[in-house]
């Protein structure tokens, strides 16, 4: 029952993240589009590609764990397969907690890096600043999404009988 409810939290804040990310790409579009409009008439926004570069960094991040979550992430399986079932289930569940300790490292560092950069006020030097703790606390959500995905991942890994579900499988 736990499991359902952490996977439909997942789930749902996946979609909506993938939803932002969308959202965000097609901003980016339209954005370069402007900008091409823009320099024929020799003007510029000056931050096409400053906000571009972030929003680029924003979707990926944001996608990961709703690309997880579908399967859509590139999964080398030509080891695995050949694997026992047991065998499989070690490696799976090795994998997982692995990139589970990953994650969480790099959520460490990136939360003390937001943490640095809201106290020291620290823009981007743009024509427009942008707070830097703006497009990293993105990043941070987005790991944060990956994070709880493959929590949900070796929660089903471990409970007997559900290892074998179709989201478990890439």
């Amino acid at each position: 029952m736990l499991i359902r409810r952490l996977a439909a939290l997942s789930t749902a804040l996946n979609q909506v993240a993938a939803g932002a990310a969308a959202i965000l790409l097609i901003l980016m579009v339209a954005l370069i589009l402007v900008e091409i409009a823009l320099r024929f008439y020799s003007h510029s926004t000056f931050m096409a590609d400053a906000l571009v570069g972030y929003g680029v960094a924003a979707i990926t991040f944001l996608a990961l764990g709703w690309a997880l979550e579908k399967g859509t992430m590139i999964r080398v399986s030509v080891v695995t397969q050949r694997l026992s079932p047991k065998a499989r289930w070690c490696a799976d569940a090795f994998s997982i907690v692995c990139a589970e300790a990953l994650v969480l490292f790099l959520m460490f560092y990136e939360w003390r890096s937001i943490v640095k950069l809201w106290r020291r006020e620290s823009v981007s030097q743009h024509y427009f600043p942008i707070p830097l703790w703006i497009p990293e606390s993105i990043f941070f959500a987005g790991l944060a999404l990956l994070a709880l995905q493959l929590l949900v991942r070796l929660c089903r890994l471990a409970t007997p009988g559900r290892e074998e579900e179709a989201s478990l499988t890439l």
